[in-house]
């Protein structure tokens, strides 16, 4: 018989361990069709990871134990290997964005798997210490997810062929230098993302010098945390791989360490927002960093002039170096290298731009973004070269000449368009030519310029339009051409527009905000604004407006600014507009001619900040429950409306994508116009005929700033609490019918800075407080019975010594009326209620236990009423008592 040589015994034994393979995972597995393998136990551990996700949209329906199921390897965002059937691929970033679970442990079982993507799946709960069952990972991304915070990452030690990692939006910050030590112990890693991890400083000296073949991270990403320049010592073992460096959004200070110059192979470097200062160093600029392709120095303190020698950067991409202290001028000697440039920011600096007119880049570029440097008079010429931008941002670059011709050519990718805070002169040429196809949202921002004539069309995927303080005229109706239906914002205000408000304004359904303030529209006020279901500011202010606010109104519930000051409005003030806008911050309805009653359901404002109704005819008390306007005495709330939800405020606005809405205040007895409300809370009921007495409830507005009741017909007295409201810092009462002495709890005022008691019946010593004492004397002129300083007359009691010889004070006299007086009154009220409740029959019995009990819940709002007739009667039943007490002893 034949010896079989090596060969062949080497093939029979692969074929016998090739069976062996076959029949340990055919006991674990299932077969389809195609010969692909899907081992049980795994698609066990998957379906078990399912049962903690919450799929609302149905992403992962594929996934199931029925028979036409079994193929997990079929399922979405699963691959396998096609020799093993193990499952090598989860991505689920696309199918969960929306949707919430938790991780599960038995994600630990798929012991194969080399690629893991759960970013962006609102993941919650911890990270599972399984995860170091994981030892194929190659590539692993739990990014922005909601874990709670992680306190041990030891488990990533186990993963020592992690080549890509990113935790990015996971907090961080309890683990130390843990993360640095974890991070030193896999020798493969080349990708590493932690941005916004709440990284504290590292130590590096804590840690051993990194083995030189272990310097294998190539893409660094540590931006938003807490690092400092101690980092720098750890980080700079990798100046021979790294290719892309963020550290972004750090506590990095002093100059830029010229460190990063010897890290030739880097081509994104990204030290925007710290507060590094002083110059760039100029080894920047040297053949050194030649492959830099992308370099982000905005937002630090760096100053000193940017040199010619940045055109060594001959493959610069991207250039930001906004939001400096760079000065000098920029000539077209700066970019003559530069031909791949693409995104170009140098706004908010001190920069002057000096191209020749007939220059013509050898770029073109994609984002622009030149606000607030200097480009001269003329319209710059070099832009009608570029026809590829997306955004154009050259706002208050003191540009004082005509709008050309040729800008009405815009490029069709243009996304925002922002030409604002300049003195831009003539005729808007019409915008709508080239934008028929496209798909982008545009915003465009012309405002505080000098253009002037009628409105032009504007293309119909406008999202945002602002023609704000320019010299526009005649009517609106050219902007019926847009089809409205992706419009978010538009602000026409402080024009000479004219006109009805066109009807085609109810097809505008994604409208937020909605400025028209300050222009001549006439008409009746529009009833189409109930269509604008998304309106969250509706401003048209200084108008000449008439007729009532239409029922429709009560459609917009996401209503937050209400500006209507200053037309000629009339009726009442509706009911429904506190019991459907309890979201509304801002309700101004200042100088119109509604009538009647202000509306008990205005008390449901709870979210109130502003509350102006002046200079109107309404009539009858102020609500007695004014005191449910809780926001007024709430600190550190703020009006959500500030912040527009499109990207593109965020693009073209500022830093933060603020939207300020403005109104015109009475402020210290002078009219200012405000554009950040949120910073003051006012109540403004001044000029109008309202009665009654000063609700005592109105003390309670810790926060309020400004509380201006002047020239009604109120009566009574000032509140004796008024010293809480702490933070006031103008008052008005003044030409009222206001009496009694002033509380001595004003001295507490102590932001106090104008006020105004004239022309009421105040009388006794003005209460002592540095405050009150430095304002001048007409602040309470015209209250005959009223003295001390700083009115000139003298209180009788500082001349006339009391019995005894003892000086009258009436510091003292406050102080005892202070405590005793409102003793009294709840004493006597009480006690009257308690001997009624006790002598008196049924009904009446009962009738007066129900007021006794009232007047215990309700005390302040009604004592005011009552304590009159109370103490009168208890003094009948003084009397009465000791007539008969009198009679009995004879």
């Amino acid at each position: 018989m034949k010896i079989l040589g090596a060969g062949s015994l080497h093939l029979i034994y692969a074929l016998l361990v090739l069976l062996h393979m076959q029949t340990s995972i055919g006991s674990n597995s299932t077969t389809t069709d195609d010969g692909v393998k899907c081992i049980n136990s795994e698609r066990q551990a998957l379906l078990a990871f399912k049962q903690g996700l919450v799929d609302e949209h149905g992403w992962l329906s594929s996934w199931g134990s029925e028979e036409e199921k079994k193929n997990c390897c079929e399922w979405e965002g699963v691959q396998c290997s096609n020799t093993t059937g193990h499952i090598t691929m989860l991505n689920l970033t696309t199918y969960l964005y929306d949707d919430h679970f938790i991780l599960r442990e038995s994600i630990g079982l798929l012991n194969k798997i080399q690629h893991l993507d759960l970013s962006y799946c609102n993941l919650s709960g911890s990270l599972p210490s399984q995860l170091a069952n994981l030892t194929s990972l190659q590539y692993l991304d739990l990014s922005s997810n909601n874990f709670n915070s992680v306190k041990n990452l030891e488990w990533l030690s186990r993963l020592s062929y992690l080549q890509y990692l990113d935790l990015s939006q996971t907090d961080l910050s309890k683990v130390n230098n843990d993360w640095l030590q974890v991070i030193n112990k896999l020798p493969h890693l080349t990708n590493l993302s932690l941005h916004i991890c709440n990284l504290r400083d590292v130590i590096p000296q804590y840690f051993p010098i990194i083995n030189s073949s272990r310097t294998s991270l190539v893409h660094l990403g540590l931006s938003g945390n807490n690092l400092t320049a101690s980092t720098f010592q750890w980080l700079f073992n990798f100046s021979n791989s790294l290719v892309s460096l963020d550290l972004g959004s750090n506590q990095f200070r002093g100059p830029i360490p010229e460190t990063f110059t010897q890290m030739t192979l880097l081509e994104e470097l990204s030290l925007y927002d710290n507060q590094f200062e002083g110059e760039i160093p100029k080894s920047f600029w040297s053949r050194n960093l030649s492959s830099l392709r992308s370099l982000a120095l905005s937002k630090n303190k760096l100053s000193g002039n940017i040199p010619k020698s940045i055109g060594l950067l001959s493959n610069l991409e991207d250039l930001f170096l906004s939001f400096n202290s760079f000065n000098g001028v920029i000539t077209e000697e700066h970019f003559s290298t530069l031909s791949n440039l693409q995104y170009l920011s140098l706004s908010s600096n001190h920069l002057s731009i000096n191209f020749s007119r007939d220059w013509i880049p050898p770029f073109q570029l994609k984002y622009i973004h030149l606000g607030s440097c200097k480009l001269g008079s003329d319209f710059p010429s070099w832009l009608q070269t570029q026809r590829k931008y997306e955004f154009l941002n050259i706002s208050a670059t003191r540009i004082s000449n005509s709008i050309p011709i040729w800008f009405g050519k815009l490029p069709s990718t243009a996304e925002v368009i922002d030409l604002s805070s300049n003195q831009i002169s003539g005729v808007l040429p019409n915008l709508s030519r080239n934008f028929s196809s496209n798909y982008y949202a545009l915003g465009i921002d012309l405002s505080g310029n000098r253009l002037e004539g009628p409105l032009p069309s504007f293309p119909a995927n406008t999202t945002h339009l602002n023609l704000s303080k320019n010299r526009f005229n005649g009517s609106i109706s050219s902007l019926c051409a847009m089809t409205g239906m992706s419009l978010e914002f538009l602000d026409l205000s402080s024009n000479q527009l004219s006109g009805e408000l066109p009807d085609c304004m109810m097809h505008w359904s994604s409208l937020q905000i909605l400025n028209l303030a300050n222009n001549h529209f006439f008409g009746k006020f529009p009833s189409f604004v109930g269509s604008l279901s998304l309106i969250e500011t509706f401003d048209l202010q200084n108008n000449n407006l008439s007729g009532k606010i239409p029922c429709s109104l009560r459609n917009c519930s996401k209503l937050q600014f209400l500006g209507l000051s200053n037309n000629r409005l009339s009726g009442i003030i509706p009911s429904w507009i506190g019991e459907r806008s309890n979201s509304l911050n801002f309700l101004l309805l200042k100088s119109n001619h509604f009538v009647g009653e202000i509306p008990l359901e205005i008390c449901q404002l709870t979210n109130i900040l502003l509350l102006d109704l002046s200079y109107n005819n309404l009539s009858g008390p102020i609500p007695w429950c004014i005191g449910n306007l809780t926001a007024l005495a709430k600190k550190d709330i703020s009006a959500k409306h500030h912040f527009c939800n499109s990207s593109l405020v965020h693009s073209y606005y500022d830093s933060e994508g603020s939207y300020a809405d403005k109104a015109s205040v009475i402020w210290k007895g002078i009219e200012y116009p405000y554009e950040n409300l949120t910073l003051q809370r006012t109540i403004d009921l001044s000029s109008n005929k309202l009665t009654g007495e000063i609700p005592m409830q109105i003390a309670s507005f810790s926060e309020l700033h400004q509380l201006n009741l002047s020239r009604n017909h109120l009566i009574g007295r000032i509140p004796p609490d008024i010293g809480q409201m702490r933070q006031l810092e103008s008052l008005d009462l003044s030409h009222n019918r206001l009496s009694s002495w002033l509380p001595p709890s004003m001295s507490q005022l102590y932001s106090l800075s104008t006020l105004d008691l004239s022309y009421n019946n105040f009388s006794g010593r003005i209460p002592s407080s540095t405050q009150l004492q430095s304002l001048p004397a007409s602040a309470f002129i015209e209250n005959p019975a009223l003295c001390g300083p700083p009115l000139p007359q003298k209180c009788p009691s500082d001349e006339k010594p009391m019995d005894g010889g003892v000086k009258y004070n009436q510091r003292d006299e406050d102080e005892f009326w202070k405590g005793f007086k409102p003793s009294m009154e709840v004493g006597m009220a009480f006690g009257f209620l308690g001997v009624l409740a006790l002598k008196l029959d049924d009904p009446w019995k009962h009738i007066c236990f129900l007021l006794f009990n009232y007047m215990k819940v309700h005390l302040s709002n009604l004592k005011d009423y009552l304590l009159s007739i109370v103490a009168a009667l208890c003094l009948v039943i003084a009397v009465k008592v000791a007539r008969l007490r009198r009679k009995s002893k004879f």
